[in-house]
């Protein structure tokens, strides 16, 4: 009992271009973009934290050196975000032609997973570039420790 049903031989694998793509291409697309963004602002969290912790302590206006290591891990997170958004790229155009359609038969039918999660990490990665993008415009507008500058 080692064959198949003669059915069941008939039917094509779901992902036929699975084998183009590296794994870590495609764990890179979809998960490199949101952690990118989690580590930016998990660690914005710790620096904010440890250096505002004394309430009484006035917050200075303006852009201060206070702020560049966030403005760093900003722009950190938003390079991680666009080498995800290539790794997502990249999964997407290798695998693009296994299943006939557009990308709104890609995400509509079951055909061409591959193909779907190169094009779900791209979508992921543009709405992670964009918070990542926002979140590093904070150091310029709001001070040190709190308060929105005038």
């Amino acid at each position: 009992m080692t064959s198949l049903h003669p059915l069941a031989n008939s039917v094509a694998h779901p992902s036929p271009r699975r084998n183009e793509v590296e794994p870590w291409l495609m764990l890179g697309g979809l998960f490199g973009a949101p952690a990118s963004w989690s580590l930016q602002l998990l660690l914005s969290y710790i620096l904010t934290g440890a250096r505002c912790h004394d309430v009484a302590q006035p917050a200075p206006t303006g852009f201060s050196w206070a702020n560049a290591p966030i403005a760093v891990l900003g722009v950190l997170a938003i390079a991680g975000c666009v080498l995800g958004l290539w790794a997502a790229y990249r999964t997407w155009t290798r695998t693009r032609e296994e299943a006939p359609g557009d990308h709104h038969v890609a995400l509509s039918a079951g055909r061409g997973r591959s193909r779907f999660l190169g094009l779900c990490g791209m979508t992921g990665s543009v709405i992670f570039l964009v918070a990542s993008a926002l979140a590093l415009l904070v150091p310029f507008f709001e001070s040190a420790c709190g308060g929105i500058l005038p």
